[in-house]
């Protein structure tokens, strides 16, 4: 199941899960144009319930919320989902923010601190990821994985092919400037892939990782 199927990343989750002779059900709040709606159930994250979710081995929890009056989606939907699937082996995906990764090795600080990554007015989205993360950690009777792109995560180029798995450090560039970052980029092809070789192995259970190509190919292009 892949929640948020018509946005950036769950099109693409849904897609690859396809291509790889997978069963998928996509979720969408509302009907969007130009899409395929084959496999798709228009009903809000809030109000599934156990009998939509019947049958299902993973669930992406890839909505995507971008206004102050819609942004706590990242913590209430997500928690509506965990409270489904507690105790049963489902397997939940969250697609998280990479303002939540840590900028130090202690863990007392993250990206989201850094006014040149994150300014004021994204602080509000960053909270909503935050509280989301932390609700997660709560539960020990659910099998989910945080999993973060790197800060530059672009869906206008293709696949490069390539990926690696991270862990919840990220290092900021050394102006604290994204301008002048390394190691921050990946497309949302790229990260598709991920996300289903994640599935496929069950790995990384109650884990927050990052998946990262490589160094942003316009430095100064934010995404």
């Amino acid at each position: 199941m892949v929640i948020g199927a018509f946005g950036h990343a769950g099109s693409l989750i849904m897609r690859e899960a396809l291509k790889r002779g997978h069963q998928v059900i996509g979720i969408a709040h509302r009907p969007h144009n130009g899409f395929d709606q084959t496999n798709i159930m228009i009903k809000d994250m809030l109000d599934l319930n156990r009998n939509d979710i019947q049958g299902v081995d993973a669930i992406v929890d890839a909505v995507g919320a971008w206004t102050p009056a819609t942004e706590m989606v990242h913590y209430q939907g997500l928690l509506h989902i965990i409270e489904l699937i507690k105790s049963t082996p489902i397997h939940y995906l969250k697609v998280g923010g990479a303002n939540t990764l840590y900028i130090d090795k202690a863990h007392q600080h993250t990206l989201q601190e850094l006014p040149f990554y994150y300014p004021d007015y994204m602080q509000d989205l960053c909270a909503a990821h935050t509280e989301g993360l932390r609700i997660l950690r709560t539960f020990s009777n659910v099998n989910w994985t945080y999993v973060t792109p790197t800060f530059n995560f672009d869906p206008t180029r293709r696949a490069t092919g390539n990926y690696r798995v991270a862990g919840e450090e990220f290092t900021p560039a050394a102006s604290l400037n994204p301008d002048d970052g390394r190691n921050d980029y990946i497309t949302y092809a790229d990260y598709a892939k991920g996300m289903l070789d994640i599935i496929e192995n069950r790995s990384y259970i109650r884990q927050r990782i990052t998946l990262v190509s490589g160094d942003n190919p316009v430095f100064t292009q934010r995404y």
